[in-house]
Formats: C-alpha cells, structure tokens, sequence
C-alpha cells in the first residue's frame, strides 16, 4: 500500500512515505549541502578518575602524538580484565584529545561482555554515519554498503573513534575509519591479535592499580582525612581488592556511605566473604577480589535492597527503566524509584538519566549469580514473565500511538509504570528499548509466551522509519510471532503478523516472499470472511504489481480492495486505494481517470486525516499537467507546499511537487521560476542525501545552459 508518489514503506494499515536511498555515488557533481554537524559522543568521564599516567602517555606514544602523519598507526587496543578500567582510560585519553579531531568524536558500547549479544557493525555503522550527518532514511540497508558510504565520510575527514568493550577482530573491523588523520581507539578483554596483524594495531595492556594510586583512589571517594586515618586499613583494602579499580570503587562508596564506619570494618567483613564466594562466577572473570567486594556489598543490603538487586541481573539488559524494575519486583514505582537511588548510592548501578539506570556487566552477572542462589526457580521464572509481559504491553502501546488507528492486537490490561505516551515520546522509547526488545521477544518465543511473543512482534512496525540496517530486526521478531500465533492457534494474529511480514519483505525488496505472505493471507483471509484482512492483502498485492509497473495487475488488485475498504468503514486507507488506483491510470496514460480517484481520494483524506492532503494534490496536480493545465498544476503544488510546511515530516513529498511545478513553468516560459523550484528541490534531496539530487542538479544545468543560448547574440 503507498500514500501516493514516489516511494514508501507499506505497514499494515498504515502507509509510510519517503526516500527509500542505497549508498550510491554523485561523482564529480558538487551539490550544495549544508554544514555536516560535528558529533561528539563520549560518554562523561569518571569524576574521580586516578592515576594512569604512565598508560595515558602510552596511548599517545602509540599514536604518534599526532594525528597528522599518514601511514603511521592509528589504531591502539588497550586489552585487560573486566572492571580494571578500560573503559575509564580510553574515555579520558579521548576526551583530552578531542581538540586535534575538529570533525568529530564516534563511541560505541559494542555489548562484547554481557547479558545481550554483541552488536553487530551494521547496527554501529547506522548510527556512526547519522552521528556523521546521514539521514536516517538514507542510511544503506547493506553493510558492505555502509562501510563504503562511512569509509568515504571519513576519508578526508579527522575522527576519533572509540570502540568499547569489543569481542573479536571481525567485531571492530568495518568500524575503523579510513583517512590517515583519523585515529582509534580499542577496549576488550581479549587479545585482538588480528588488528595487529592486518590492521597495524597497538596492544597496550591494561593492569591493576599500582599501590600508590589505588590509595588515591580510595582516597578520592572517602576523603583523605578518614583514610590517612587508618592508613594500615587503606593498604589492606587496596590489597584485598587486587588493585582492581571497580572493586576498590565499590569497597570505598561502601566506606563512603557509613559515616561513622570504619575501613578496618569493611576490610574485615571483605575478608571474612573471601572463603565463601568461591563458587561463584562473574562473567568468566577469575578476580576473587571482585567477587568478594561485591559480596561484602550485598550482605549489607537491607532484604529490600538485596531483592531488588537480585532481580536486576534477570533483567534481559543491563540498562532498564523504573518500569521495568517495577514490573521484575512487582513492587509500586515509588518504592523501586527509592531503592534503585540507593544501589546507586552504593555503586552498585549507574544513573543513565532520570528515571533510566544501567548496570556494569560484571554486577549483572553477579546479581544474576546470586538469584540462582537465593531465588527459587519459580519466583525467577515468575518475574522473568512480568517483565516480558510489560515490555509487550509497553510497546503495544507505544506502537499504537506512533501508528494510529485500529490494531489487530488484543489490547492488554495497562501495566504499572506505563509511560503517557505522545508520538515523539512513544518513537523515542520504542528506539532506545529495541535491544531489550528483541531479547524479550526470543526470550518469550524460547518460553512458551505465546501471547507476549505476538503483542511484542506487532510493535515492530517503527523500525521501517529507521535505518535500513534495522530492518532485518523486524522480519525476524514479526517470523517469531507467527510461529507463536500458529503454535496458540490464534488464527486473527496469525493473519495480521503476514500482513505485517509481507509489508517487510516488499521493504526489504523481497518480492517473491512477500508476494507469497500476501497470497497466504488473501487464501485464508477469504476462507474465514475476515474483510479487513482481505483488504490488507489486495492493498500489498496491489504495491507489489504498481512497483514493477504491472500496471493492470495492479489495478485490478486495488479495484478490488476499494469495495472491502468501503465496507469496513477504513476511511484512511479508501483514500489510500482511491490515490493507487488515481496514481496508475495517471502513469499508465489515462489522466481523466487518473484525476477522477485523486479527487475521491482528497475528499477521503480530509474527512479522516486532513494533514496527508498534499499527497491527494500532488496526484491532481500531476494529471492536470498531462491535460495541459499548467496553471492549474501550479496552484496545486503550492497548496501543497503550503500543506507540508504546515504539517511538518513531509519532506520527502517537497522535491517532487517542485520539479513537477518547476515543469510547468518550463511549459509556461517561466524559467526563472523553473530553476528557484529546481533549487529547492536539490536542496531538499541534499539533506536527506538522496542520490537523485544529481540527475535534478543536472536538470538544472540544461534549463540554464538552454537559457544561455536563447540569451546569445
């Protein structure tokens, strides 16, 4: 199904339109763009940050000092063990040198340790390229693509790049930028030895603390006056610590936070839970140390605290919402909100922003270490469903708030903590989840939640609006849905989730697939009587004819969807039907009739969503130019000009109305006119880094260069 002209993206029920741009190359071409922005993502630094001289200095050795000699290495992985502060290095050598990178700084959290899977390049690169002035929907779905488009941003461009917490060679590869003035930086508990083969990288391994500033550190969190106090108690605490600077960070804001106190008192209780944590494993990571100070640290939780504390390591992710740690708890908001700022108090998780928190994967996997000890399997598998079950109602919500309008979904009841959503809000939640989004949605398929797997694969019809690379995320969680729709036997979910996989596949360019979803549907669909379902599927069918010009083919899908439309009361996508059916007629020669469905089409779109009108004017106004009407054509365009800059997020709609008004002023001998609406329309193409901003730059050029000629002698 399309809203009109040009491309888009179909969801069902709902038509989204906009350039739809492969990476591709302008050539010699030089297009008036605008200022690329400067992106600057590093993360804020560690306030209390110690030490680290002689590491500090390595990494700029490593790098030459500057970042101005071509050929030299541009490439350092400082590698050590989880919690000794890799992440704190890098981030502060980064942010002292960001000065000699005038064109920006990318970070990326590659999820190489943790409860989630690594990230994939192609889903750093999405963001990397919009951090480099991209728009989004310009963003190649292919990743060989993106590491060409992302290699030619940074080609002449000086970039600093810092990889954190990363697994493999491959992991990091297509993320190094290309040009000699670009530099990157590494972390990963492994060593990268493939880097330094093929890439010239420079290993610097990163240790513990030397004594003398794991002292500074403890000293930096509890003031110097208590700890040049118990000297002796610093010593040994920095000693049962291994050095190490997560576990010297949480034993101090433990001291930190017991005014009246003692680190002899901390050093004992750490020693005496060295002998019992054996047995445990956190991450993979040998450290006793770190065991230990966390260990010490829970035994002081108060049984609230420690619950809360334990059921944060279930969490699908290491960052949640109050939300969803009500949803775990079963607790009220207000009570989670107060005991998430006390394990923040202890270190024990880190606020992201209000109301949002995250939790070192070490300390994910502890806590999730110590629900297998002290939870029972029933009360662990009970709050892994709650949190599930909020995550889909959540994004159900959410979802029919971005796309209003009838969902095929049952409704659930409203969960505690669900946000009031707008459509900026709903989208940007929606966004930010995705990772625990599709951790919930495998997570509820491997476990039998048929009905939470539906409601969470029916919430993924945003991701079509984000970079291509996203897309293969969709397919996949509307294929679980299915499979969890077949295995409950719930028919209507069934019907609805190909509706949705059959729009992703025509997104996705899978035609064969996607015409076979669509078949699927209008088989059954006519078999059971379900109107709706039928409409959906002549609509998808219809797309699929028009986008290979199959015009009579798809006409006779979209006459035969128009009926169905009318007798379900879908007023919205009647107006749809009504601008394909004006729309092919137009292009297949026949404006009369073209011209006939988009006035239908206008009078349908302003009964039921009057801020879509200009695709309606846009269709007349291309049918009146094939009858010659020219000034009629122009009066339609700038209605709809006027229509987009009032309504806003129709930018996609503005090049074509210009060129199609810049036409008619050709016709009309109006070449000045011609070439300020060619102008804009370049300008728009530009921003949204849509490739046929050339071949109307070259338009352009010929209506001048013609203009020229008439003008000479």
């Amino acid at each position: 199904m399309t809203d009109g002209v040009g491309v888009s993206n179909s969801l069902a029920g709902t038509a989204v339109v906009g350039a739809v741009v492969q990476a591709g190359s302008i050539g010699q071409v030089v297009l008036p763009t605008p200022r690329a922005p400067v992106p600057r993502q590093l993360p804020a630094g560690v306030r209390d940050f110690t030490g680290r001289a002689g590491e500090l200095a390595a990494v700029g050795s490593a790098l030459g000092g500057s970042s101005d000699e071509p050929g030299g290495p541009s490439v350092v992985v400082l590698e050590g063990m989880g919690g000794v502060g890799k992440t704190s290095l890098a981030v502060r050598w980064a942010r002292g040198a960001e000065s000699r990178f005038p064109d920006g700084t990318l970070f990326a959290d590659l999820r190489g340790y943790g409860p989630s899977a690594p990230l994939v390049p192609s889903a750093v690169l999405a963001g990397f390229l919009q951090g480099l002035g991209v728009s989004a929907e310009a963003v190649p779905a292919a990743e060989e693509a993106q590491v060409g488009l992302y290699r030619s941003l940074t080609a002449s461009r000086r970039v600093l790049v810092v990889l954190d917490n990363a697994v493999s060679a491959d992991q990091v590869r297509p993320l190094l930028p290309a040009g000699s003035g670009c530099v990157t930086v590494v972390t990963g508990r492994m060593a990268l030895t493939g880097l330094a083969v093929s890439d010239g990288a420079v290993r610097l391994p990163v240790g513990v603390l030397p004594v003398e500033d794991a002292v500074a550190l403890v000293e930096g969190v509890i003031g110097e006056e208590r700890a040049r106090a118990e000297p002796e108690a610093v010593a040994s605490l920095v000693t049962l610590c291994g050095g190490l600077p997560l576990a010297l960070r949480v034993a101090a804001c433990r001291v930190a936070g017991r005014r009246h106190g003692s680190v002899a008192g901390l050093v004992a209780e750490i020693a005496g839970q060295r002998g019992r944590v054996e047995g445990l494993s956190v991450s993979g990571d040998d450290s006793a140390a770190v065991r230990a100070v966390f260990d010490a640290s829970y035994a002081r939780l108060s049984p609230e605290q420690a619950r809360l504390f334990r059921l944060l390591g279930l969490h699908p992710a290491a960052e949640l919402g109050e939300g969803a740690a009500a949803a775990l708890s079963d607790w009220p908001m207000s009570r989670v909100h107060r005991l998430l700022e006390d394990l923040a108090d202890l270190n024990l998780v880190e606020p992201v922003e209000v109301g949002r928190y995250r939790l070192h994967d070490l300390a994910h996997a502890y806590a999730a270490g110590r629900a297998d000890v002290d939870d029972s399997g029933s009360d662990r598998r009970q709050a892994m469903e709650r949190v599930i079950g909020w995550y889909a109602t959540v994004a159900d919500v959410a979802d029919r708030v971005v796309f209003p309008g009838n969902s095929p979904f049952a409704l659930r009841g409203r969960a505690p903590g669900v946000p009031e959503f707008d459509r900026a809000t709903a989208m940007a939640w929606l966004i930010v989840e995705l990772p625990t989004l599709m951790a919930a949605v495998r997570i509820a398929h491997r476990d039998g939640l048929w009905e939470e797997t539906i409601l969470l694969a029916g919430a993924y019809r945003f991701v079509t609006l984000r970079p291509q690379s996203w897309w293969p995320l969709r397919l996949e969680a509307e294929t679980l849905g299915l499979s969890a729709a077949q295995a409950a036997g719930d028919d209507a979910s069934e019907l609805s989730l190909l509706i949705r996989r059959g729009n992703t596949h025509h997104d996705m360019g899978l035609w064969a697939q996607a015409e076979a979803d669509f078949m699927q549907v209008l088989e059954a669909s006519r078999r059971v009587g379900d109107t709706v379902r039928e409409l959906d599927a002549w609509c998808g069918l219809g797309y699929l004819h028009r986008a290979h010009e199959r015009y009579e083919q798809a006409l006779a899908c979209y006459t035969g969807a128009l009926p169905l439309a009318r007798r379900a009361g879908e007023v919205r996508t009647e107006a749809v039907v009504e601008g394909n059916l004006g729309a092919i007629h137009t292009a297949a020669g026949r404006p009369r009739e073209g011209l006939v469905h988009a006035e239908r089409e206008l009078v349908l779109r302003r009964a039921a969503d009057p801020a879509s009108e200009a695709h309606a004017l846009q269709a007349m106004a291309v049918a009146w130019q094939q009858l010659g009407e020219h000034r009629r054509v122009l009066e339609l365009c700038e209605q709809a000009l006027q229509s987009c800059r009032e309504v806003g997020g129709m930018e996609y709609l503005v090049a074509p109305l210009c060129e199609t008004a810049a036409t008619s002023h050709e016709y009309l001998r109006q070449p000045a006119q011609a070439r300020q609406k060619l102008e804009e329309a370049i300008a728009v193409l530009t921003t949204l880094m849509d490739p046929q901003a050339e071949q109307v730059l070259l338009r352009l050029r010929a209506l001048e260069a013609g203009a020229a000629d008439q003008s000479s002698p």
